[in-house]
């Protein structure tokens, strides 16, 4: 099939009446949420306005601990079910059926909380229907539930030394082209539209239904309270925010099982029966950390500094802190912690005042200077971070927090926005030991400062250990490690046991009193359970092994992610849905175009400071409608090229050519599978300019993922190197991921190299 490509954008018009078309229509949103589950049907419906075959590609986010485990497409009254595969083998089906000229989607998850929809061979003037289902947990806390639905990937920034110069993929983010989507302009929009529908079986009462970024139109049938979206609140470029309280007493436990052939599943939601007392407030060490990247210019930035004058004046009196801010470069407000006085707090109001936004979001270089921040007590030390999140190196940053912050330290996340990313934002807390808060940038700030003040002055139950009780084999639970809890927080456990066989769980903790807490479940598996718990079990699994490879990715932990997800039906980062038509649906010989769907601009983030003016005026006269959005368009994606390839703060990978130190780290390729003579050649040559940390020797065995000549994925065999230094490993991985593979290779590639510490005579 010939493909005839057309510009970056996804948005094109129709010569004579300059009229603007989209591929993607329309999303509906199904949501039946049940106590603390939700099972979430979302349709997405494409159609072809062009005279030629259509390919639509589409990125989305959905909440980051979604477990996605259906798909179909609907052609007339036609359902193609999705069937999950190894990523590669279902990239490869999809592509052979574009090229055969049948109708396929394809479903692949970009990071927790973003997605891509491939839909080819939509014949001219068809509409198709693509229909994903998930599994969710509910966020409550104190009897407040919420229900929270994304719609728009915010436009994320990408640090890095480009692969490619004409690709968006970078060394430190090798998958940027495909987080990163066309944006609409300001004052433009996409096309598409959003409706939302969410029923709860109540059970009980529940009160004070509302939320905080759509008009709702509420409704009541029997036990069922219907909550869709008012008619004019219906662009999807925000979360959908929906929360509810439970009317009465609060209960403190709940208990779900399900079993099948996979085994026994159960989850435990647990509120203990323990209040926040202000008299156990120790004296702190607290460090903000705030984001004034361009992204957070307007709303985002003025709630932040709102929330920040808050923190600085609600701070106990033998507090200590100090403030540091991160865009381009990294400032301070002080060389060392500040005691809480009259006179440093209004230093630090006027600090905040003067902030404004601007530059890159290297939140990287932030985080380190936050982790290496100087500590002249013995205080605990708290970290602050207030930011969007739009980056694209998550896991380089959470690596970061994984190695350096300090024992017994905390890190609590902020994030101020209609459309935050929040699998960045929650994991960042989670490995912190903190706790994660977002708020809307039309919010109100004084729930929100309450609430950190009484996370901060101390969790309620502390080191928390869960053990199985009973005969046979133990049940496997995450989180592994449990995280201490706030007031009124709830610990939510997802187990397994293998054999069926039922027993106790022992839950103990030391709440804020010093006091020992206990909690015993007695689990009795029952086929007539809850069929979403063994696939929010499966998520949990996914979800700590992913944890485990923030660093870098290992061959055993691609494997057991990707056998997990293939056992649950469920997607994940190594596994996609792709659903095929049986017949040819058009001419394989013929011209088709390829489209990807622009979304809109977040809610409240500054389109003229990340993408520049959209002055639209050529020499002195204005164009037309279509010419001015394309032009639009074009340029925002210019602009974005800018922004990505921005030259990082971080030293390069290659050293410049120095007299040799007496001191020397040798690199030798011991052996290469995989590849021709020449290719080693060239792969040898390439991998000898890499500057390695001094005083490291070992074995280090990488298995590499190569197609479409360039390295798509590196793996680190564990069980066959000896030498496992996260820095040497880093640096050996993003020169990997920037070599230029022959075209030739395609497949895995097996490489073992030798690092050698040696003194020069």
């Amino acid at each position: 099939m010939s493909n005839t490509n057309y510009p970056q954008g996804g948005l094109y018009v129709k010569t004579k009446e300059q009229e603007l078309v989209f591929p993607l229509k329309h999303t509906h949103l199904q949501a039946k949420i049940a106590g603390n589950v939700s099972r979430v049907e979302v349709t997405q419906t494409f159609e072809n306005p062009f005279t030629k075959p259509l390919e639509a590609v589409y990125v989305f986010p959905l909440p980051d601990e979604a477990a996605v485990d259906d798909m179909e497409i609907k052609i007339g009254v036609r359902i193609i079910k999705g069937n999950i595969k190894k990523r590669e083998e279902a990239q490869k089906i999809y592509e052979q059926a574009k090229r055969e000229g049948r109708t396929a989607g394809l479903l692949e998850q970009e990071r927790d909380n973003i997605f891509t929809q491939s839909l080819a061979n939509i014949k001219p003037g068809e509409q198709i229907d693509v229909t994903i289902r998930y599994t969710h947990s509910l966020k409550f806390e104190e009897g407040n539930y919420e229900f929270v639905f994304p719609m728009v990937v915010g436009p994320r920034f990408i640090p890095g030394t480009p692969i490619h110069p004409l690709s968006l993929d970078t060394d430190q983010v090798p998958d940027a082209s495909r987080i990163t989507s066309p944006v609409m302009p300001s004052g433009m929009r996409c096309g598409n539209d959003i409706d939302v529908t969410v029923e709860i079986d109540t059970g009980v009462p529940i009160s004070e239904v509302r939320s905080p970024s759509h008009q709702i139109q509420i409704e009541h049938e029997r036990q069922i309270l219907r909550v869709k979206l008012g008619g004019e609140d219906t662009i999807p470029n925000k979360d959908f925010i929906l929360r509810y309280q439970v009317s009465g007493k609060e209960t403190q436990s709940t208990v779900l099982t399900q079993l099948d052939e996979r085994g026994g599943h159960f989850a435990i939601y647990l509120i203990p029966a323990l209040e926040y007392d202000p008299r156990s407030i120790i004296p702190k060490d607290v460090v903000f950390l705030i984001d004034t990247s361009g992204s957070q210019m307007g709303d985002p930035l003025l709630k932040c500094q709102e929330l920040m004058r808050r923190f600085i004046n609600g701070l106990n009196p033998d507090d200590t802190f100090t403030i540091i801010d991160f865009s381009d470069t990294t400032t301070q407000l002080s060389a060392t912690p500040l005691a809480n006085t009259q006179e440093n707090r209004a230093q630090a109001i006027a600090y905040i005042n003067q902030l404004q936004a601007n530059g890159g979001t290297y939140l990287f270089n932030g985080i380190r200077a936050v982790l290496n921040f100087p500590v002249t007590s013995s205080r605990l030390r708290s970290i602050v971070l207030l930011t969007d999140g739009y980056i694209g190196n998550e896991n380089e940053i959470l690596a970061e927090v994984q190695r350096e912050l300090k024992p017994g330290n905390r890190l609590y996340s902020f994030g101020a926005g209609s459309s935050v990313n929040r699998f960045l934002l929650n994991r960042i807390a989670e490995i912190g030991r903190g706790a994660c808060q977002i708020i809307r940038q039309d919010e109100p700030t004084e729930e929100v400062a309450e609430k950190f003040f009484r996370q901060i002055n101390n969790p309620i139950l502390q080191n928390i250990q869960v053990t199985w009780e009973g005969t046979g084999e133990s049940a496997v639970i995450y989180p592994t490690n449990p995280p201490d809890l706030f007031a009124q927080q709830p610990l939510v456990l997802f187990g397994r046991k293998q054999d069926r066989v039922s027993g106790n769980l022992r839950i103990f903790g030391i709440a804020a009193d010093g006091k020992a807490y206990e909690k015993t479940f007695h689990l009795i598996f029952e086929e007539t359970g809850n069929p979403a718990i063994a696939q929010l079990w499966g998520r949990g699994r996914i979800k700590d092994l992913m944890n485990q490879m923030f660093g870098y990715e290992t061959k055993a932990g691609v494997e057991a992610v990707t056998e997990t997800a293939l056992t649950y039906q469920m997607l994940s980062q190594y596994t996609a849905f792709v659903a095929v038509s049986e017949e040819v649906r058009v001419n394989p010989e013929g011209e088709s175009i390829s489209v990807q769907v622009p979304v809109e601009i977040p809610e409240g983030v500054s389109y003229l400071l990340i993408f520049g003016a959209t002055d639209d005026s050529v020499g002195g006269k204005t164009r037309g409608a279509g010419q001015a959005v394309r032009g639009s368009l074009l340029r925002s994606a210019a602009l974005l090229d800018k922004m990505i390839y921005a030259e990082s703060l971080e030293c390069q990978l290659t050293a410049p050519a120095t007299t040799p130190a007496p001191q020397q780290q040798q690199l030798e390729v011991v052996s290469v599978t995989g590849l021709d003579q020449a290719a080693i050649d060239a792969l040898t040559q390439h991998l000898e300019k890499l500057s390695l940390p001094k005083g490291l020797s070992g074995e280090i065995v990488f298995e590499l993922k190569v197609g479409k000549g360039r390295v798509e994925r590196v793996m680190l065999d564990e069980e066959a190197s000896t030498l496992k230094d996260a820095t040497v490993i880093d640096v050996i991985k993003r020169s990997l991921i920037q070599w230029q593979v022959p075209p030739s290779a395609t497949g895995t590639i097996r490489i073992n190299l030798r690092i050698e510490f040696v003194v020069a005579l």
